[in-house]
């Protein structure tokens, strides 16, 4: 362990032999998210469970979206009587939610068993990116993926250009159901904020162990749904979707404002004073967050090229559109080379440590700008 940033920060950047593969160093997450099991598997064996993991979490991407199909056909047929009217309001996203929220489980039982991660916290990261990806494709773009993902697919790879012209066509017209899907989440974080799940716990081994003892193993929520990733994830989702059908709908972006006021209020107490401390990675899970806003911005640019190419009364509106999106690629390729955040740049280092600038005796000079005069007197 360093006690010195500076020490680290040289020993993060040295090759220690000439293999490259012999001394790997990164930035050690927290102890307590240590999988010391994962540290003592040999990478090698672990390719042929990483290859089953990734054929699993493609068999998820395919059986995903019939789940939600018929768990929204089934909701929507229950009668709930008087109740009905309301009912009929949400019954269609009940299948999206309750799929969404068992997805991460399944994630990250996939992640656990199948990768060698070495820290709960990279478990999370991964958590993070995939579901991400997930959300992206089955609640964002749910109407142009349709029933079948390998159509979509196809589509895409068979004519890639369509893609304007198939957001334009089918994503317009579910705004009143991405509203209905923000609403809904009102009420998950008014959920979260009561911690049902870990008073009932708290209740039941209060009966066997003292209160402290109760309360400790109660502690924490479930990390599948409620971790840092899953969250993050979440959060995120619900600003892409304020963002990509803003122009479409701008009531949506009003609705999406009070989610995370809502959401402001809630877990800056839940966080910081209910909830137990959990491992982090140091920004790793904010910046990863911002790389998945400009992936809903380029969706954003996509949407409103094809909307404007197939209403406008000339296309020279959606040509307009269209140049947004090199420009989004383009901040995005700059974000991710342009602003080092994960390792202390050498300028940095200089002024933090006070290490000397020291000039040269020699100097690199064309001989074409040497001055004759002046080396004859030297």
């Amino acid at each position: 362990t360093f006690h010195d940033r500076g020490d680290a920060e040289v020993a993060l950047c040295l090759s220690y032999t000439a293999d490259t593969e012999e001394w790997v160093v990164s930035n050690p997450p927290e102890p307590q998210s240590i999988r010391w099991a994962d540290l003592k598997a040999d990478p090698n064996a672990s390719r042929a469970e990483e290859a089953f993991g990734y054929a699993l979490v493609a068999g998820l991407y395919l059986a995903y979206f019939p789940i939600v199909i018929g768990l929204a056909r089934f909701a929507t047929q229950v009668n709930m009587g008087p109740l009905q009217v309301f009912w009929m309001s949400f019954a269609p996203t009940i299948g999206l939610q309750l799929m969404m929220n068992f997805l991460p489980t399944f994630l990250i039982l996939i992640f656990r068993k199948c990768f060698c991660l070495k820290s709960d916290a990279w478990a999370q990261q991964w958590l993070q990116i995939n579901y991400f990806w997930f959300m992206l494709v089955f609640v964002v773009l749910t109407t142009a993926v349709g029933q079948s993902f390998v159509e979509f697919v196809k589509t895409l790879v068979s004519q890639p250009l369509s893609v304007f012209s198939l957001f334009g066509k089918t994503m317009p017209s579910t705004t009143h159901f991405y509203m209905n899907y923000l609403v809904l989440q009102w009420v998950s974080h008014s959920m979260n904020m009561m911690r049902y799940v870990n008073m009932f716990k708290y209740l039941t081994f209060r009966k066997l162990f003292d209160e402290e003892t109760a309360r400790s193993m109660s502690e924490p929520e479930d990390q599948d749904f409620y971790g840092i990733g899953s969250r993050s994830t979440r959060w995120t989702t619900n600003l892409v979707i304020g963002i990509v059908f803003s122009s479409i709908s701008p009531l949506i972006s009003v609705l999406a404002f009070l989610n995370f006021f809502i959401c402001r209020g809630l877990y800056g107490y839940l966080i910081p004073f209910a909830e137990t401390r959990k491992a982090d990675l140091g920004g790793a899970f904010w910046v990863q967050k911002l790389k998945h806003i400009f992936v809903g911005l380029a969706v954003y640019s996509i949407l409103m090229t094809g909307v404007l190419l197939g209403r406008a009364s000339s296309p020279a509106p959606g040509f307009v559109a269209a140049g947004t999106l090199p420009y989004v690629l383009w901040s995005l390729k700059r974000f991710e080379t342009e602003f080092l955040w994960e390792k202390l740049p050498f300028t940095e280092f200089r002024k933090t440590y006070g290490l000397p600038s020291t000039k040269a005796a020699l100097q690199y000079v064309q001989p074409e700008l040497h001055d004759p005069d002046t080396d004859a007197d030297q």
